[in-house]
């Protein structure tokens, strides 16, 4: 029997999804989203202790790089494509892939992309992309599931870490 290389929960999270149009196929990038970069830069206390500023300088030039990394890549994101106004969905979520209920008629070897906000503290939006493995029709509409495709190996770990604070609390 085959083992998972992640676990898999059933989450409710805001999630938008569509379908790639062929001529852009060929020319997508997951990313974390420039929301994301607003993340927690905090000093560690005050102190007269000049010990902790190299500290504190090296955690801020990291953070800055990661900033810097996450809104070079959010320059690409469509104009209009914001995580604000997306509903709220129940998904199952691993950091192989998804799956889900779209509301529009999706095959297999489609390929998805998915816009989602990973409720964390600060929420994590990211755009990931997925190949259509599996296409169920239903009275609620098509429920499909995907495999992520062009995921680096951080986002991966991201959601990974997110499932598995979600099933360590339940």
């Amino acid at each position: 029997m085959e083992r998972r290389r992640y676990q898999r929960a059933d989450v409710f999270v805001q999630l938008g999804v569509r379908i790639l149009p062929l001529e852009k196929q060929s020319a997508y990038f997951s990313e974390i989203s420039a929301a994301a970069a607003a993340s927690d830069i905090s000093m560690k206390g005050e102190s007269n202790d000049a010990d902790i500023y190299p500290e504190f300088l090296t955690e801020l030039q990291e953070k800055t790089a990661s900033m810097v990394k996450v809104l070079d890549s959010a320059a690409s994101v469509e104009a209009g494509d914001g995580f604000h106004d997306l509903p709220y969905k129940q998904i199952n979520l691993s950091g192989s892939g998804v799956r889900f209920l779209c509301d529009n008629k999706c095959s297999v070897k489609d390929i998805v992309e998915l816009r989602m906000v990973l409720p964390l503290q600060p929420p994590m939006p990211i755009c990931i992309y997925g190949d259509v493995v599996r296409v169920l029709e239903s009275d609620d509409g098509y429920g499909a599931a995907a495999e992520f495709i062009a995921a680096s190996d951080e986002i991966r770990h991201d959601i990974a870490q997110f499932i598995s604070a979600l099933l360590d609390c339940s």
